[in-house]
C-alpha cells in the first residue's frame, strides 16, 4: 500500500512537471546521482529533499518536506520605492499563502541557516537530516557557494514584494514618473496572489525543476544573456529603452573580451547582455538598484569581471568611450568617489525633487550638497534613455545650429532638471520647478549649480565654499544667480540675447564668429559649449567630465582669466598681441577687427580683460559683462582688478560712458569719483 501511494505521488509530480524540465539533470537533484558539488552521501531519492506525499510541512507547498527557516530577513528597499509610496514588507511570510512564504521555502537551502539535508519526513521518521557532501560542518550551504543568498536581501531582487504598476510621482511641471512596470508580466513569468494582491516571489522568475542554467522560466533565447534580459523586460517596461544606446549600441561598437563573462553568459555582445550590463538580480555589488558595481564603477566595468575586459566607460584600451580617464583629470566633476572623500555616488532620479531647504519626508537624501554631497553619472545621464546622437559633430568644437535644447543631444535624453522662477536682477532664484525630463541643458546643470543644490549664497558666492578637491581654489557660485535673465548681461544659455528682458538696446553682441554670427542675437547655447573636453578634436569624449584646464574650458583657445603661466590676458583687437593668443573669448568673439568703441583705429587696448569684465563671465548686473571695482572676488579677479565704477551702454553711440566722461576718462574716474546715488558697498 505504501509503495502504491508513493508511486501515485511521483506520478502526480511528473504529470505536473514538463518532461523537458525534469529535475534530475539540474543542481536541484541533491541525491547521490547529482553531478553537482552539493549532494547526498547515500540518499538516492531526488524529490524527498523538497516534497513528501504525506505529513508535509503545513507552512509550505506543494507537499513541502523541508524544515522552514526561522530567519529574520533584511528586506530590499530604496529611496526610490519609498518616495513612490511603494509597499515593502518588513519580512518574509512564515505561513502558507502569505507574502514571501514561498520565497522562504527556497531560502531554506539558500540562506545558509538550515542544513540542506534537514527534512520533515524521511521514510517514516520525522525531523531527519540527510548526510550531505559539499556543505559546512553543520550541513548548511557555504557562504562561498554560487547559490548562497544569506539573510541580507538588500543586494538581491526583492521577493515577497507587491507587484504594483500603479504608483506615480508628479514633478513640479506636471510631468509624471511611473513605476515602469507592465500591467501584468509577460508569460512565463508568474506572480502570486495573496489576499487580493499580486506578489513577486523567487518562483516568479525561477522554476526549480527546469533543466536550464539558473532555472529561469524564460529559456527560449539563444544564450543565458538573452534569457536574463527577457526575464527583466517581462516585468520592467523602461520608457524609451528600445533604441537607446545601451539597448542597441551603434554599429561597430566594441563588445566584451572577458572570457569569464562569455563562459557565464554564452555571449560577449553588449546588446545581448542588455539589462545585465549594469544590473544583476543577485549579489549586487552596488546597492540599492542592484547595480553590478559600486557607483560609477558600474559604468566603467559593466558586467565584466575586470575593467580590462569591459567595453564600457573605463580607462582600458578596449573601452567604447573612456570617461574614467577624463574624471581622473585635475579638474573634473567629482564622480569617482575614491578621489573625492565625502562625496557619495549614491543616486536616485527622484533626488531632484528635494533641493535646498526641502526635506524628503521619507528620509532620503536630496540633491542639495549641504545634506547629500553627491555626483554620479546618472545626475547628468539617463542610461535607459540615452541615445548615441550628439549635438556637435566631429571634428567641430561647436554646433552648426546653436541651441540650448536637450533634444539636440541624445546623451541628455530623459535627465531630470529644474527651471528657476526668475527674480529681480542680480538676486537669488530660490523657487524652482522640477521636471521629469529636462527640456534645456542648463536645467540639468542647475540641479547643482544653483541655490537648489548649493544652498544660500552671498552675491551668488557659496557660503560654505564647496571645493571637491585641493585643485579647486575658486569657491562654488550660484550660476543661476549670475545667469538670471533679468540681469543686464549674460551669455545666452537660458535665453537669447534679443529676448533678455533685463537688458536694453543694443542687446546683441555684434562681433561674433560663426556659428554664433549666423544667428546673431537669436541663438542659445549649452553650458558645455564653454565647459568640456580640452582635446575634443583629438578624441576626448564630448562633455564636461573632466580636464587638466581650470574651469573645464573647451575650444581652440583655453585660457582665462590668465594664461597657465599667470600671464595676464588682454582685451585686444590685435590677434598677435602678446598674452592674447590663447584668450578663451576668441573662440566665439571676433577680436581681430577694430571696433568703433575704440574709434576704429586703435590696434589694441592695453588693459587686462578682468580690469573691465567680471572674471566669472556667466552674467553681470551691468551691461556687456562689465564689473565694478566694488564687486567681490571671484567676480573681481583676485578681489582688486576691476577698475570701473560706472558704465552706461548708450543705444545711440554704443560706447563706454564712465562717470559721464566717455572712454577717454576711464582712468580718471577710477580715482575715487562717485556717481550720485551710487553706494560702492552694494553690488552692483
Amino acid at each position: 500500500m505504501k509503495f502504491i501511494l508513493k508511486t501515485i505521488f511521483w506520478i502526480f509530480i511528473f504529470l505536473n512537471t514538463p518532461l523537458f524540465a525534469l529535475i534530475d539533470n539540474t543542481k536541484h537533484n541533491l541525491s547521490t546521482t547529482s553531478t553537482g558539488t552539493i549532494k547526498a552521501q547515500s540518499q538516492t531519492e531526488i524529490c524527498v529533499f523538497c516534497h513528501i506525499p504525506h505529513r508535509a510541512n503545513v507552512d509550505g507547498k506543494p507537499l513541502w518536506n523541508r524544515s522552514m527557516p526561522t530567519s529574520t530577513y533584511t528586506m530590499y528597499n530604496s529611496d526610490y520605492l519609498k518616495r513612490m509610496g511603494y509597499t515593502v514588507e518588513n519580512d518574509l511570510g512564515t505561513t502558507n499563502n502569505t507574502p514571501g512564504a514561498l520565497s522562504r521555502q527556497c531560502l531554506s537551502c539558500h540562506d545558509g541557516t538550515v542544513a540542506i539535508g534537514a527534512v520533515s519526513v524521511l521514510h517514516t521518521l520525522t525531523d531527519q537530516t540527510i548526510d550531505m557532501a559539499g556543505v559546512e560542518p553543520d550541513g548548511t550551504m557555504s557562504s562561498t557557494a554560487a547559490g548562497y543568498i544569506g539573510t541580507d536581501l538588500t543586494m538581491h531582487h526583492p521577493v515577497g514584494i507587491i507587484y504594483n504598476p500603479a504608483p506615480t510621482k508628479i514633478f513640479g511641471d506636471g510631468t509624471t514618473r511611473t513605476m515602469e512596470l507592465k500591467i501584468s508580466p509577460d508569460s512565463p513569468i508568474r506572480i502570486f496572489n495573496y489576499a487580493g494582491n499580486n506578489y513577486v516571489e523567487c518562483s516568479s522568475c525561477h522554476d526549480p525543476h527546469k533543466d536550464n542554467d539558473k532555472f529561469l522560466r524564460v529559456d527560449t533565447g539563444a544564450n543565458l544573456a538573452q534569457n536574463v534580459a527577457a526575464t527583466c523586460t517581462a516585468c520592467h517596461e523602461k520608457i524609451d529603452w528600445v533604441g537607446s544606446v545601451h539597448q542597441s549600441p551603434p554599429v561597430g561598437s566594441p563588445d566584451y573580451t572577458d572570457a569569464t563573462l562569455i563562459a557565464n553568459y554564452g555571449t560577449a555582445k553588449i546588446a545581448d547582455i542588455s539589462c545585465a550590463n549594469c544590473h544583476t538580480p543577485h549579489n549586487a555589488g552596488g546597492t540599492p538598484y542592484l547595480n553590478r558595481q559600486v557607483h560609477e564603477q558600474t559604468c566603467f566595468q559593466g558586467a565584466s569581471s575586470n575593467t580590462a575586459g569591459a567595453a564600457c566607460h573605463g580607462d582600458n584600451i578596449g573601452a567604447a568611450v573612456d570617461i574614467e580617464s577624463q574624471l581622473k583629470k585635475n579638474y573634473a566633476h567629482p564622480v569617482i568617489s575614491s578621489l573625492y572623500p565625502g562625496i557619495s555616488g549614491s543616486h536616485t532620479n527622484l533626488d531632484t525633487l528635494y533641493g535646498a531647504g526641502i526635506a524628503d519626508p521619507d528620509g532620503g537624501g536630496g540633491i542639495d550638497w549641504a545634506s547629500n554631497k553627491h555626483t554620479s553619472c546618472m545626475d547628468c545621464h539617463n542610461p535607459h534613455k540615452s541615445k548615441p546622437t550628439t549635438r556637435v559633430t566631429d571634428p567641430d568644437w561647436y554646433p552648426v545650429t546653436p541651441t540650448n535644447l536637450t533634444s539636440a543631444s541624445g546623451v541628455l535624453a530623459g535627465v531630470t532638471g529644474v527651471e528657476p522662477t526668475w527674480p529681480a536682477e542680480w538676486s537669488k532664484p530660490d523657487i524652482f520647478t522640477t521636471t521629469e525630463a529636462a527640456i534645456k541643458e542648463y536645467q540639468i546643470c542647475f540641479k547643482c549649480h544653483s541655490y537648489w543644490g548649493v544652498g544660500d549664497t552671498i552675491n551668488g558666492i557659496s557660503l560654505t565654499h564647496f571645493t571637491p578637491s585641493s585643485n579647486y581654489t575658486v569657491p562654488m557660485t550660484d550660476v543661476a544667480w549670475s545667469m538670471n535673465i533679468n540681469n543686464k548681461s549674460g551669455h545666452p544659455v537660458v535665453i537669447s540675447q534679443s529676448l533678455r528682458p533685463g537688458s536694453y538696446a543694443p542687446k546683441e553682441a555684434n562681433s561674433l564668429l560663426p556659428p554664433w554670427s549666423n544667428h546673431l542675437g537669436t541663438s542659445t547655447m549649452y553650458c558645455s559649449d564653454c565647459h568640456g573636453a580640452e582635446d575634443k578634436l583629438g578624441g576626448d569624449p564630448k562633455g564636461p567630465h573632466g580636464s587638466n584646464l581650470k574651469y573645464l574650458l573647451t575650444g581652440e583657445n583655453q585660457s582665462w582669466p590668465t594664461n597657465p603661466d599667470g600671464t595676464t590676458l588682454y582685451t585686444t583687437v590685435d590677434i598677435n598681441t602678446a598674452g592674447a593668443n590663447d584668450l578663451f573669448c576668441k573662440n566665439c568673439h571676433d577680436l581681430t577687427t577694430p571696433h568703433e568703441d575704440w574709434g576704429g583705429s586703435m590696434p589694441y587696448l592695453d588693459y587686462a580683460c578682468v580690469r573691465c569684465h567680471v572674471a566669472i563671465p556667466h552674467g553681470s548686473p551691468v551691461s556687456r559683462l562689465i564689473g565694478y571695482d566694488t564687486f567681490p572676488s571671484p567676480y573681481n579677479y583676485n578681489g582688486d582688478r576691476l577698475m570701473i565704477n560706472r558704465y552706461i551702454k548708450n543705444s545711440i553711440i554704443d560706447e563706454n560712458d564712465v562717470a559721464g566722461t566717455g572712454c577717454g576718462g576711464m582712468m580718471w574716474c577710477h580715482g575715487g569719483n562717485t556717481v550720485p546715488g551710487y553706494d560702492p558697498n552694494i553690488m552692483p
